[in-house]
């Protein structure tokens, strides 16, 4: 608006003084004016002299043309008629000169005239604009006044907020000043327990010392080590009170400065308030006051409890440590030892007791660097993430910044071209809807932001707990041996026993051969087909390794097996994507498949000495079923593979089940083929 006032100044004072300069020069050219006229009348009437004597001329040079003596007096009357003519010419140039004169003067007028219309215009215009802008001077005025009430509520919800935070301060480190003021009571009470413990048990060491120096020397090293490991115990015991004892003074004395700086700001009403201007308390402030009056109270009285424990404890304290000095002890200890073997074994004693301790002391030494090394790794890792939660606030912080004062820009614009351009309606509520549009953006990527932000702060604490899981994992654990029994005999499927040959002729020529080689083929018969986890795509599946389909025998999972005959029509690029990326990754081989119910298989039992027995009776008209191989759908050469591979294997298989002392079929009942 003022940009357009300024422009709109500047145009009217050129217009103004264009206007006084058209004046000036019509005022000049006033006699100029006067002057032409009387020119033009003067030249108007000697031209109209002129035209009579042209036209006497003419007539006079017709009435001469007949008389030839009048020769000399026609040639003169025609040169003059010619001089006539010029002059004539000449004045009509000047009466068309003047007459352009006049219609400049007219066109400057009517300039003169259109060009006061729009001053005035201008005018009415400048007088709108300068209404304009108060008015919207005075609707600036308010929102600023509103916007600044907000901001002092923000400012008191933020002061009101940061009380409460105070308070909830407060709380916690009393809190924690009463856990540890609590625990070291409690520490306390135990080596005043232990110190009286010492005390009696010294107390019955000498009773029993009495009773037993009149036996001899036998259990001397005995009685020696017990005395001295009562004597040790007793004075350590008295070590750890003295120490506990000038804890406690020392927690009575910074509970009693304490207490009187509390006092102090209950007596003058005094409490950290920020440096802001002076004005009138609200209800929730008085309110925050008065709670924050009456936690000080709470914890003066909190505060003088603890205060009356621990002059109890210190009193308590000191007489067993003035017991345990005071009994005379001191110079009569070693009084006891009497002989050069009681010596020794008390030197003994305390050389083993002096070494246990040292190495007790360099391990807990050698933790504790451990701990404080892992507690730098921490701080350094913790550090990191804070500069780094730090860096990404700040930038959020100023992306809001920058984003709030585009947005106070273009309220502002926009409602100056509302105000100012009331036709233009449509243009700006487009406007409007883009720049909501890219405030809705805006948002959407802040958002996005402290998602991300919450998302690296999970992260960080996962990171933490994982850190910390590493830790507890890497401290060494407890061996545990059990015991493991050998594997039974599996149970044999009768579909890898039927033999595909075509004629029974290999039957007849067939010759039983060793046991061991039996054996060692069961054994590979186990390892016929295949126990993937995975889909059977890569050359770490067995089957698909020997170019041969995934049939019932094996252990994969039929439903994602991509090696199966129904599902022979996988397209090939897929399944080499897939074995690239599983040859790259290994499967889990503890994994555990949905046919299985669990990791572990079930152990196999083999059958009792009776149903052995009862397997020997087979009968004579026993045959096998002949069962068709599966085809493959890959090329001729790997289906001849495929069947000279099972073929030979099953083969074998049936010969080693035939090197049994005992027919394996005598259980089952006999099969005849259909012809």
């Amino acid at each position: 608006m003022s940009k357009e006032l300024i422009e709109l100044n500047k145009v009217l004072a050129l217009k103004e003084a264009f206007v006084k300069k058209m004046c000036q020069n019509d005022s000049h050219l006033e006699p100029m004016q006067t002057e032409y006229q009387e020119n033009i009348q003067s030249l108007q009437a000697s031209v109209g002299s002129l035209q009579k004597e042209k036209e006497d001329l003419i007539q006079a040079l017709q009435s001469t043309k007949k008389d030839t003596n009048q020769a000399k007096l026609s040639e003169q009357r025609r040169k003059r008629l010619q001089e006539l003519e010029g002059q004539i010419t000449e004045l009509k140039k000047k009466l068309q000169d003047q007459a352009k004169l006049l219609k400049l003067k007219e066109s400057s007028v009517r300039n003169v005239t259109k060009l006061n219309q729009e001053i005035q215009a201008m005018k009415s215009q400048r007088v709108q604009l300068m209404r304009q802008m108060k008015e919207d001077s005075e609707k600036f005025r308010l929102w600023k006044q509103k916007k600044d009430k907000e901001v002092l509520q923000l400012k008191e919800k933020a002061s009101d907020r940061k009380r409460q935070y105070e308070m909830l301060k407060l709380e916690r480190d009393f809190q924690k000043q009463a856990s540890v003021l609590r625990r070291k009571t409690e520490e306390a009470a135990a080596a005043n327990k232990r110190l009286k413990d010492a005390l009696q048990k010294r107390s019955e060491v000498a009773e029993k010392r009495k009773e037993v120096q009149n036996r001899g020397t036998e259990g001397v090293s005995s009685r020696i080590k017990n005395w001295l490991l009562n004597e040790v115990e007793v004075l350590v015991s008295t070590e750890e009170a003295r120490r506990h004892l000038q804890d406690l003074l020392e927690d009575r004395k910074m509970l009693a400065e304490e207490i009187a700086q509390l006092h102090q700001q209950m007596e003058a009403g005094e409490r950290p308030v920020a440096k802001v201007r002076r004005r009138t308390l609200t209800i929730s402030e008085l309110e925050g006051q008065g709670e924050l009056e009456a936690s000080i109270s709470k914890q003066v009285e909190s505060l003088e409890t603890e205060m009356g424990l621990r002059s109890a404890q210190i009193a308590d304290l000191q007489q067993k440590v003035l017991d345990a000095d005071n009994e005379g002890r001191i110079k009569q200890r070693w009084d006891s030892v009497t002989t050069i073997i009681e010596a020794k074994s008390a030197l003994k004693i305390l050389m083993s007791e002096v070494v246990a301790s040292k190495v007790a002391n360099a391990k807990l030494e050698s933790e504790l660097k451990q701990e404080k090394a892992n507690l730098l790794d921490m701080q350094k890792i913790l550090c990191d993430e804070r500069k780094l939660m730090s860096a990404m606030d700040m930038e959020h912080q100023s992306q809001m910044v920058e984003m709030e004062q585009r947005h106070q820009e273009k309220v502002l614009y926009l409602l100056g071209q509302l105000q100012s351009k009331p036709v233009a309606q449509e243009k700006l509520k487009e406007q409007q809807e883009e720049v909501s549009k890219r405030e809705h953006e805006l948002m959407q990527r802040l958002k996005f932001q402290e998602e991300e932000i919450e998302k690296l702060r999970e992260l960080s604490d996962q990171n933490q707990k994982l850190k910390n899981e590493n830790e507890q994992y890497k401290q060494p654990k407890t061996k545990i041996y059990s015991t493991a029994r050998a594997r039974l005999q599996e149970p044999i499927d009768l579909d890898e026993l039927i033999s595909p040959s075509e004629s029974e002729k290999e039957e007849d020529e067939w010759r039983p051969e060793k046991n061991d080689r039996a054996r060692r083929g069961s054994k590979k018969s186990k390892m016929n087909g295949c126990a993937c986890r995975g889909r059977c795509v890569n050359k770490l599946c067995r089957c698909r390794k020997g170019k041969i389909t995934c049939g019932e025998n094996c252990l994969c999972d039929h439903e994602k097996c991509r090696n199966m005959e129904n599902r022979s029509n996988v397209d090939q690029t897929e399944i080499s994507d897939v074995s690239k990326d599983s040859a790259a990754i290994p499967e889990d081989p503890t994994a555990v498949s949905p046919r299985d119910a669990t990791f572990f298989r079930p152990p196999s039992v083999p059958p009792t000495k009776k149903e052995i027995g009862d397997m020997g009776h087979l009968p004579a008209d026993l045959k096998l079923e002949k069962k068709p191989v599966p085809a493959d759908n890959e090329s001729d050469s790997d289906d001849s593979e495929v069947m000279n591979s099972t073929s030979s294997f099953l083969r074998g298989k049936k010969r080693g089940l035939n090197n049994f002392k005992n027919s394996f079929f005598s259980g089952c009942t006999p099969i005849r083929e259909e012809h």
